[in-house]
């Protein structure tokens, strides 16, 4: 009988209203690179670490807070106080004041994308 053990996260998915927008702030804002295009309203980034995003538009938003429950991931960076700056001075929505110390030197925040959607933002000071 085949395994049905989990390996690990193949890639993640985030579905959007608006392509176009998401698409410009994962490749310009994130600096995530265009592996290849899925359609006219989808495609797939390549990130560091052998994973994957596949984003697709085309879908309806969906109103949510940071309280309710959801599937989230969380993008692995360097500095989690750089990217809450970038991310601040590009005017998206921050959930937290600053990044919250997790203890060992890592750093966490969340914020909402341009559609929407929570992401999660994991580094170092």
């Amino acid at each position: 009988m085949e395994s049905t053990e989990i390996k690990g996260i193949a890639f993640v998915s985030i579905y959007t209203d608006d392509f176009e927008k998401s698409y410009k702030f994962y490749s310009e804002v994130l600096g995530l690179k265009k592996q290849f295009d899925m359609g006219d309203q989808a495609c797939f980034f390549e990130v560091p670490e052998n994973t994957g995003l596949y984003l697709q538009g085309g879908n309806k938003t969906v109103e949510f807070d940071d309280q309710m429950m959801r599937a989230a991931f969380v993008f692995s960076v360097e500095s989690a106080s750089a990217m809450w700056e970038k991310l601040k001075a590009e005017g998206l929505k921050l959930i937290q004041d600053e990044p919250m110390d997790m203890g060992a030197g890592d750093f966490f925040f969340q914020f909402y994308d341009p559609t929407g959607n929570i992401l999660e933002i994991l580094g170092g000071k």
